[in-house]
């Protein structure tokens, strides 16, 4: 065996006979195997799956802005949240340092 990893596995001569007819009536069927490739294009896909996952998990937690008025001065008060927004939050407006308090609203889409 080229590969020092690899070990014999002790097989009966039936069995021998029985793995070699397996094997050619698979190779007639699709073709040689290349478990070079297959190992390959399963790590590329595994790695595209990750990928993915990791994508979804930051546009989850990427941060979200709002633009709300100022109840006094009608200024626009920007708000910046990760994740989702509170259900409600005191802000202090930066044009008339005066606070108020925001209520958001949960999006009931179906």
């Amino acid at each position: 065996m080229p590969n020092p990893n690899q070990s014999n596995i002790p097989v009966s001569k039936g069995e021998r006979e029985v793995l070699d007819l397996a094997k050619n009536h698979y190779q007639q069927e699709h073709g040689r195997c290349d478990w070079g490739g297959f190992l390959a294009g399963l790590a590329v896909g595994s790695l595209i799956g990750v990928g993915i996952v990791a994508a979804a998990r930051a546009i989850s937690n990427r941060e979200r802005a709002w633009i709300v008025e100022c109840p006094h001065c009608h200024g626009d008060v920007r708000v910046v949240a990760s994740g989702r927004p509170p259900t409600a939050e005191v802000l202090e407006c930066p044009y008339c340092a005066r606070t108020f308090v925001v209520q958001y609203r949960t999006s009931t889409g179906t």
